[in-house]
């Protein structure tokens, strides 16, 4: 118990302290907008929060539906209304407890168990894992394109506060963790060519021995989902539309509500590389990171800085208030629970 509750304590204050930083940052940030960025706000068109947010519910069904998929190769059965139920519990979790995605997903896989068949934990797991890999992979497979096609938008980034963060820092950086995401996510789909690497192989028995046959079951799964290339690609693919680019059109859509119409491509590379930094587990919910480097690119391709910066607001609480609805959804799942498939 005392142990239980000291790592409760350390919880909490590890989740104190990210939103302090992340508050801290938004404040910062906005602030330097002065009052351009209040009288921004003060003709904002609310109207266009509606598709907004329709466009924030096709993307997280998408996801969910994909879950559901992948999941079935893995043995694990799950209605499409069940699948989106446990993707908005874990989108909620992201944001509200220490580890962002990854303590979402600790509590999705918790509820997650309450709907599958005993002696199936190991391939529940999985199964987010692998919808997981599937979302990066898909993320860091359109942002060296991005990069590579709006480099040009690096040369005069500027971020108030932040002389060391200049737009070749930050492109370079932007794209080191699309390629090393690139290759976690190819050495997990071709882990039977490490195994032939010296050393790999007996590590890999020593831990399946440590974790009573669960690597083997991991690898297994692997090689279920790898099997299927074809749903993988195709998985892929709509992800990328549907996932990572979609959101742009959600951010154009809310900067025609700040009164203000430019290329797309910008907005295209603000929302993904705004995405990629809001990774940054030092964020909660990616909150702070997302917006700096969104606004910085949006501002850079064009588009006002007070009138990105108002939409980039408007987007975030947007998010925050999308990602709490799912309290709802674990509430009602709590209610329901013990019915196992």
């Amino acid at each position: 118990m005392a142990e239980s509750g000291k790592k409760l304590i350390q919880n909490i204050i590890s989740s104190a302290v990210k939103f302090l930083i992340a508050a801290a940052v938004i404040v910062w940030f906005f602030r330097n907008q002065g009052h351009d960025l209040l009288s921004e706000v003060d003709k904002f068109n609310f109207l266009v929060l509606l598709p907004a947010l329709l466009l924030t519910l096709l993307s997280t069904w998408v996801s969910a539906i994909r879950w559901r998929d992948l999941a079935e190769s893995s043995g694990i059965s799950l209605t499409p209304g069940k699948a989106f139920s446990l993707t908005m519990q874990g989108m909620f979790f992201s944001l509200v407890i220490p580890g962002g995605a990854i303590g979402g997903d600790v509590v999705k896989m918790a509820a997650l168990s309450a709907h599958i068949r005993p002696g199936t934990r190991t391939e529940g797991f999985f199964s987010i894992l692998m919808d997981r890999l599937v979302g990066m992979l898909a993320l860091f497979l359109i942002a060296p394109v991005l990069l590579c096609c709006s480099r040009y938008l690096f040369t005069n980034i500027e971020i108030d506060g932040l002389p060391w963060l200049n737009g070749s820092v930050l492109w370079w950086l932007l794209m080191g963790i699309s390629l090393a995401g690139l290759g976690a996510g190819g050495a997990v789909l071709m882990h039977h060519r490490l195994e032939k690497i010296p050393g790999v192989k007996p590590l890999m028995d020593f831990l399946d021995r440590r974790s009573k046959g669960k690597v083997t079951r991991i690898l297994a799964a692997a090689d279920r989902c790898s099997a299927r290339k074809g749903r993988l690609i195709y998985w892929v693919v709509l992800t990328v539309i549907l996932v990572h680019l979609l959101p742009a059109a959600g951010m154009y859509i809310l900067l025609s509500g700040a009164g203000i119409a430019g290329a797309v491509v910008p907005v295209m590379t603000a929302v993904v590389m705004g995405n990629i930094a809001g990774l940054i587990p030092i964020f909660p919910g990616g909150i702070g990171g997302r917006d700096v480097v969104t606004v910085a690119l949006l501002a850079a391709g064009g588009y006002p800085a007070e009138s990105a910066a108002a939409a980039q607001l408007f987007s975030t609480a947007l998010m925050i208030v999308f990602n709490l609805s799912g309290a709802v959804f674990f509430i009602c799942d709590r209610k329901n629970s013990g019915n196992i498939k």
